[in-house]
């Protein structure tokens, strides 16, 4: 790097830097495929590769990241029971605090919010949520664009209703119970993990004249 590109970037305040990032970070790859089963699967954004996008470019810019308060929204214990028995799962959700610092000036920084959720038979619900966490508030802070829009497919209906929304709904319609059954019988960590047929399926039945729990 030139003298005069880093003394640019040293002069520049943290939303220039921020900008900067955006600018050239361009498209993440949908590297993740996730499988729903039935030979059926869909590409997604990891972790991974929000993280790889990001990581040299925040580097490039001067510009620090790191949690600066979690909240445990919700951490239960839940059991249902299946066919082959009794199963209990760990939900947790998370809210995290992300600060965006100017290395160059630590006084100036941003902060960005993501939320997340894990479930998890084990000890690792935190740490699904955690990663949920991150990867949604760099995509926010960064602008970061993920490529094809997750709602191509999506039926004529729900064409003008985006992925995000779906999800909402479903957090809105159904109690937090209901939420980890459905998850759990579809052998899901997140809502995050469903296609759009399965959010839609859920809103659609939760939504219409009969107070239903969907069937996959």
């Amino acid at each position: 790097m030139e003298k005069e590109q880093i003394k640019s970037i040293v002069e520049a305040n943290i939303y220039q830097r921020i900008h900067a990032i955006t600018s050239e970070i361009g498209k993440v790859a949908q590297n993740l495929n996730v499988d729903t089963g039935n030979n059926r699967s869909y590409k997604a954004v990891s972790i991974n590769d929000v993280v790889d996008s990001a990581l040299p470019l925040l580097e490039k810019y001067r510009v620090m990241v790191y949690p600066t308060e979690k909240e445990i929204i919700r951490d239960e214990q839940i059991t249902t029971t299946t066919k082959y028995g009794e199963k209990t799962n760990f939900f947790v959700r998370m809210k995290v605090t992300y600060r965006f610092v100017n290395i160059d000036k630590p006084d100036e920084y941003i902060e960005v919010i993501g939320y997340g959720d894990g479930i998890d038979s084990g000890d690792k619900a935190n740490g699904k949520a955690n990663t949920y966490a991150r990867k949604y508030a760099l995509i926010d802070a960064l602008n970061i664009s993920k490529g094809d829009d997750p709602d191509k497919e999506a039926s004529q209906e729900y064409k003008k209703s985006n992925r995000e929304e779906m999800r909402w709904q479903v957090l809105e319609l159904y109690t937090h119970d209901e939420i980890v059954t459905m998850l759990s019988r579809l052998k899901k960590n997140t809502l995050d993990d469903l296609t759009n047929d399965q959010l839609k399926t859920m809103v659609d039945k939760r939504s219409g004249i009969n107070d239903q729990t969907p069937t996959f």
